[in-house]
């Protein structure tokens, strides 16, 4: 390891791979799991938190909080349990942002409190940020349990907030995927509703094969759209859309899952993207199928792929996130792609479409499988 210099001449040694920062948030769920009037539910959360965590620490990350969750934490009544469950998963406070002037930290804090972020939160994030100053880190990860609206102000802020969501297995996508149980065919309505996501997720539980089974994508397709693509002529073209935006929006769902974004984010930013220069090409010979009929097909299939590539990265854990962000950040800079210092960009679409491409190599070896006629 190459040693770093601070400008106060400490001399330290810099970690393999960068740490992570916790919020209190995700303390308080395992010790609640650890009561003995804890439910069973509890107690899953709990030992699933707990394991992650130390997966984070055998894969070289240093697990860290901020002085600001540590007091928090260990404060009242859970103070002694508190001492014993950070020893026992080996995290420790961040000593090194203090190295960061107090004064930049406070307006860090300030600039939190008038982007609607609460106190609490602001300091959480302007200690996590200085922190990350300190090791030379850009967007620092900080892993929570808040989400929605905190979450997006939270990167707002110069860290990298995920919505921390241990998987209950990770996945593997074996060679021989069992036959898995019948899902019942999704309702029918708009590509971005409730129903559409539901669906996805209904497919998803069942393994990739089974949600990219066309029974279960049609029903988001009006049958006068599918019965003009059932003709003979319409057919292969029809297939060809099909595969093209299946294995577009896995690459963009799981580019958005690997950087964190939230259900919300993705819905509102990567969904009905679809435009006339995208399908380009993609008409049958014949001329039945008409552009309305494209686009409303591709829009169709992109979404549910979206949805599905989301869900699959999502449920990953993070040495796979980060090792996926790390593969496409090289090669977006070899092309010369540059978003700016400004976080927010990451969590922008032209940020994600770029990233989705570098990694579609990657997605569709997974996907190709599912899909295969």
């Amino acid at each position: 390891m190459r040693p770093t210099v601070y400008a106060n001449g400490v001399v330290a040694m810099a970690p393999l791979k960068p740490p992570v920062w916790l919020d209190t948030n995700i303390l308080i769920d395992i010790q609640n799991g650890q009561r003995a009037a804890a439910s069973t539910a509890e107690k899953a959360l709990s030992r699933r938190f707990e394991n992650e965590i130390l997966n984070l620490a055998k894969d070289g990350h240093e697990v860290l909080i901020s002085p600001r969750v540590k007091f928090e934490f260990l404060k009242g009544a859970r103070a002694q349990s508190g001492e014993k469950l950070l020893a026992d998963l080996r995290i420790v406070e961040d000593k090194m942002m203090t190295q960061v002037p107090r004064a930049q930290v406070w307006k860090w804090g300030n600039e939190g409190l008038n982007h609607g972020l609460s106190a609490f939160d602001s300091d959480v994030v302007a200690q996590v940020r200085a922190g990350g100053v300190a090791r030379g880190i850009k967007n620092p990860v900080l892993l929570t349990r808040d989400s929605g609206g905190t979450l997006i102000a939270m990167r707002r802020r110069g860290v990298q907030a995920l919505d921390f969501r241990a998987p209950e297995i990770r996945l593997k996508v074996p060679r021989n995927t069992p036959t898995p149980p019948e899902v019942p065919p999704p309702p029918a309505g708009s590509v971005a509703g409730e129903g559409f996501w539901s669906a996805a997720k209904a497919g998803f539980k069942a393994g990739l094969k089974e949600a990219f089974k066309a029974e279960n994508i049609a029903a988001m397709i009006p049958d006068l759209v599918l019965m003009v693509a059932d003709k003979v002529a319409a057919r292969e073209a029809f297939k060809n859309i099909q595969v093209k935006f299946i294995k577009e929006g896995f690459a963009k769902g799981v580019a958005a899952g690997v950087m964190g974004w939230s259900e919300e984010e993705v819905a509102s930013n990567l969904m009905n993207r679809i435009t006339a220069f995208r399908v380009q090409g993609l008409e049958d010979p014949a001329g039945i199928l008409t552009r309305a009929t494209i686009l409303q097909v591709a829009e169709a299939y992109e979404n549910y792929a979206v949805v599905i590539g989301f869900q699959f990265s999502s449920a990953k854990d993070l040495k796979w996130k980060r090792e996926m962000v790390a593969k496409g950040s090289k090669i977006l800079h070899q092309y010369g792609y540059y978003f700016g210092t400004d976080p927010q960009a990451l969590f922008e679409y032209e940020f994600i479409d770029k990233l989705a491409w570098t990694l579609q190599p990657t997605t569709n070896a997974i996907v190709e499988p599912a899909i295969r006629h």
